[in-house]
């Protein structure tokens, strides 16, 4: 049986420091988003509510929904890029795409995949293991 390719630490490490940032900002992007909903659908959607209110809170919905989507699109891309720097199985891409759907999950899920890629990076074979072992 043949042994896997090497990973690029140097490659893999880029990936996770760029999802590390795409986390953190989805991560705020959408808590943004979900007080933006609360406050128009919730504090200012009732029939008490003002019209100005309403139309303000509709307005800031309006122009936020787009941006945090556009910040999602990135976030995917930044998993991808990772996912396929450590060759996981597509699972692991699905589940990296689900952390930043779920409010304050990429928060956690950063800190997880960080530790995986860390975790793997130790037992898998690298091609800096092959340079020293060369170097031998």
């Amino acid at each position: 049986m043949t042994e896997p390719r090497p990973l690029d630490e140097t490659q893999v490490r880029t990936s996770l420091a760029r999802f590390k940032v795409a986390s953190i900002v989805e991560g705020v992007a959408l808590l943004i988003l979900v007080v933006i909903m609360i406050f128009r659908y919730l504090v200012f959607g009732g029939a008490d509510a003002s019209a100005s209110d309403v139309q303000l809170w509709e307005s800031i919905s309006k122009t936020w929904s787009p941006i945090h989507g556009l910040i999602y699109m990135l976030y995917v891309v930044l998993c991808f890029d990772l996912w396929l720097k450590m060759r996981w199985q597509i699972g692991r891409l699905l589940l990296l795409m689900l952390f930043g759907v779920v409010p304050v999950l990429s928060f956690f899920g950063e800190k997880w995949t960080s530790q995986k890629v860390e975790t793997e990076l130790r037992e898998r074979p690298t091609l800096g293991d092959s340079e020293r072992s060369a170097k031998r």
